[in-house]
């Protein structure tokens, strides 16, 4: 009888573990854009690479195109680093449910390779369900005055 308990009790802790590292991906294309938001914030590159599709690329501040295995390395890796961060005025249109853009404003404060910065954007995250799960195909931030 003891041993049975003691099986029971490791089995729980066992699949209690694995809930927690199992997360699901965001359902609708907003809550994917505020999960990829709140992965940047919080330097989760894991999440970050579970929302992002394969052939993610995004359009950063100064112009420049970033595939998403760089973004989710440079965060991994320390070298982008967003200490704040909000998002606001966000609305979400989606297209024959299949794709959207989720289009706002984000203040954000952080360093990119050690280079400080401090913006207000506008920004664009184009979503595609890809084989019915929502990915982050695109991101395009353009800083405001």
């Amino acid at each position: 009888m003891r041993y049975i308990f003691s099986w029971l009790i490791a089995l729980l802790l066992t699949t209690t573990v694995f809930a927690q590292q199992a997360t699901i991906a965001p359902q609708d294309p907003t809550a994917l854009g505020n999960a990829f938001f709140k992965a940047l914030l919080d330097e989760d590159s894991k999440t970050l690479e579970r929302l992002i599709s394969s052939d993610l690329d995004v359009i950063s501040f100064d112009g420049q195109s970033v595939e998403g295995d760089l973004l989710v390395q440079g965060v991994s890796g320390g070298a982008l680093i967003v200490e704040t961060g909000a998002v606001s005025d966000e609305v979400t249109r989606v297209y024959n449910n299949d794709s959207a853009v989720m289009t706002g404003t984000w203040k954000a404060k952080g360093s990119i390779q050690g280079q400080a910065f401090d913006n207000n954007v506008s920004f664009s995250v184009v979503s595609a369900r890809q084989a019915g799960i929502w990915k982050i195909v695109n991101v395009q931030f353009t800083p405001t005055r």
